[in-house]
């Protein structure tokens, strides 16, 4: 009882000079999303620009053979600024795979006229008009995140000058 696969799915990314691989070829679209997930949470190591999850039906000859699920285009994180936030703009989502990152960017379940964005390491949660705006919150976070991070990198420095001056200033026993 040989079962008969009636199409397959195929994800796979593009790197910067345009250059295809394919991760793979797979009976289940549960899998072929899994294959894609675990290889875009490496992407800050590859210049990768575009990803697509495409199914394709066997034995149909032409276009009508392949159906593309899903395309998406690598940008950088407006939160983490890492080359990980990847973009679907056919249904207006956007997810960073970056370690400790996941900022996101999605339609709003209810009213598809407002999109949500967020944040889940403060879980940071706004409710915006449009994609640019939500773009435009995660950068205000992004931002503010670098410079408190500068800040306390600042203070410590004066912290540790501070104390270096001081132990100059005291008297040299001999």
């Amino acid at each position: 009882m040989d079962e008969t696969i009636s199409r397959v799915y195929v994800p796979s990314v593009v790197e910067e000079d345009g250059n295809t691989l394919g991760l793979g070829c797979f009976s289940s679209e549960e899998v072929a999303w899994q294959v894609l997930r675990a290889f875009l949470k490496k992407s800050e190591q590859m210049l990768l620009t575009k990803c697509s999850v495409v199914v394709w039906d066997i034995d149909i000859v032409g276009e009508e053979a392949m159906t593309v699920l899903s395309s998406m285009e690598c940008k950088d994180c407006p939160v983490c600024s890492r080359r990980t936030f990847w973009i679907d703009v056919d249904n207006f989502s956007a997810l960073c795979h970056g370690t400790a990152c996941s900022a996101w960017i999605e339609e709003n379940t209810v009213d598809p006229e407002i999109i949500d964005c967020g944040w889940p390491a403060i879980r940071f949660l706004k409710q915006n008009k449009s994609i640019d705006e939500a773009v435009e919150a995660l950068f205000k976070l992004g931002d503010k995140l670098k410079s408190a991070g500068v800040e306390r990198m600042a203070n410590e420095k004066a912290e540790n000058l501070i104390s270096e001056n001081a132990d100059e200033d005291k008297p040299q026993t001999t």
